[in-house]
């Protein structure tokens, strides 16, 4: 069901003569930022009810806060028991664990599809190098620029909350400062690969007041009781390296553990903390769907997770290979560590056969399956054609320790032509930020 919000949108955009179809977010003279982004841009943002958002973002907020508490609900703080049930190899989870269990900043992206009647959560990001911010609030505050979407969204009261703004936000609190001096950090050569998000968030962590620095771990050092980056005491280390960056480098991980022990002693920031990596193992949501493998939820806490969260299972569990074999067209097998789409195997995309060698891979190299989540259709107004069509959205929504909704965005594939291991850049994926509506909107028949 299309809301009313983006019929009004659509049918002011098909009138001939509508300023809002000269929406082009790839003017590189007017938008040079967003044109050094590789990314598409949707011609339109997503609309969505503020109320029913803040509450999804409310489960969101209260499923994170179970899915970080696991250690203590099934093992009594035991980090490395829990490491082991999700089957992460020792070295890792021995670095992982290294703060010995304190709970890990409350912050991340969750990915979500609205199925018509509710959000439903897909994964976890539960963790400081999760994607996105970069485009997420400039994209938006770019549509805003333009004169017809800006007086659209005046005369339909309208709100956008920009997720960069609510990371500096955050940054500052846990530092207790209002002028820290960030430092984000990747591996040691990380930013040949990944530079292509860090950069743009580093300007945009500049552009909103922050002291921020962009390098590599090997760009860290130490002294008189402080965390160095290029000589300039540092306040908060934003970590967007990996476990698998550093663990196998002898000085990236020797730097690293010093890191964690300046974290330890109170002299630097780290956000987040590798333990947040535990917290992105896809097997969680193992733990959190099933009730039979012993996580001790209320009644309260067990209504919510089922209703945020696709029923999930372990290719590992006794029985559920037949199962699976059975439900190949209702099920998608995913990973247990991996990201970006990689390996993910949808059955109704498949054939019995290679179903059944993604099941068997799966079951040996550590795998989860999950209900299939169905998204509704977003009509979207082809620019040329004038015809409207149906799109997918993936929505990315973030948190961060204050709670609540911290801004998101879409990714977006055509009906018929959706790849759910293609969402990244250099894609056909097509990105769009969020606008709100009030509530009241919903229903009505005209304005």
């Amino acid at each position: 069901m299309t809301n009313r919000v983006t019929e009004l949108y659509n049918e002011e955009l098909l009138r001939g003569g509508s300023p809002l179809a000269e929406i082009d977010l790839h003017d590189e003279e007017r938008f040079p930022y967003l044109a050094g982004i590789d990314r598409r841009y949707l011609n339109r943002p997503v609309f969505v009810g503020e109320g029913e958002l803040n509450r999804f973002a409310d489960d969101v907020v209260r499923a994170v806060d179970i899915l970080m508490s696991l250690p203590e609900r099934l093992y009594d703080g035991d980090l490395d028991r829990l490491c082991r049930t999700l089957g992460v190899e020792p070295r890792r989870a021995r670095l992982m664990r290294r703060l010995g269990g304190a709970r890990p900043y409350r912050f991340g992206r969750i990915d979500a599809y609205h199925d018509g009647e509710s959000f439903k959560i897909l994964e976890f990001n539960a963790t400081s190098e999760t994607g996105g911010l970069e485009w997420v609030g400039p994209a938006t505050r770019a549509m805003l620029d333009h004169d017809a979407l800006r007086a659209f969204a005046e005369r339909h009261r309208l709100g956008f909350v920009d997720a960069p703004e609510k990371v500096a936000e955050a940054l500052r609190q846990v530092t207790g400062s209002r002028d820290p001096v960030v430092a984000l950090i990747e591996g040691e050569g990380g930013l040949a690969d990944y530079g292509v998000a860090w950069r743009p968030l580093h300007r945009l962590l500049r552009d909103l007041g922050l002291d921020c620095r962009l390098g590599e771990i090997t760009d860290l050092d130490f002294g008189n009781g402080r965390v160095l980056f290029r000589g300039t005491p540092v306040d908060v280390v934003y970590r967007v390296f990996e476990v698998d960056q550093v663990v196998d480098h002898p000085e990236g991980l020797r730097l690293t553990e010093r890191l964690l022990a300046a974290h330890e002693e109170g002299s630097v920031v780290v956000w987040t903390p590798l333990e947040t990596e535990i917290y992105r193992q896809k097997a969680c949501m193992t733990l959190l769907s099933d009730p039979g493998l012993g996580v001790r939820l209320s009644a309260e806490e067990r209504a919510l997770i089922d209703r945020v969260l696709p029923w999930t299972r372990s290719l590992g569990e006794p029985g559920l290979f037949e199962e699976c074999v059975e439900r190949r067209e209702r099920l998608i097998l995913k990973p247990n560590d991996a990201y970006s789409g990689r390996g993910i195997v949808a059955g109704w995309e498949v054939g019995e056969r290679e179903w059944l060698r993604a099941l068997r891979d799966g079951a040996e190299t550590g795998a989860i399956v999950q209900e299939r989540v169905v998204p509704r259709h977003e009509p979207v107004v082809d620019p040329v054609t004038g015809r409207v069509e149906p799109w997918e959205a993936c929505w990315g929504l973030y948190y961060t320790p204050a709670g609540g909704y911290a801004g998101g965005g879409c990714r977006f594939q055509k009906v018929g032509q959706v790849d759910i291991r293609a969402l990244g850049p250099g894609t056909k994926t097509k990105v769009a930020g969020v606008l709100t509506y009030p509530d009241a909107v919903e229903g009505v028949g005209s304005w």
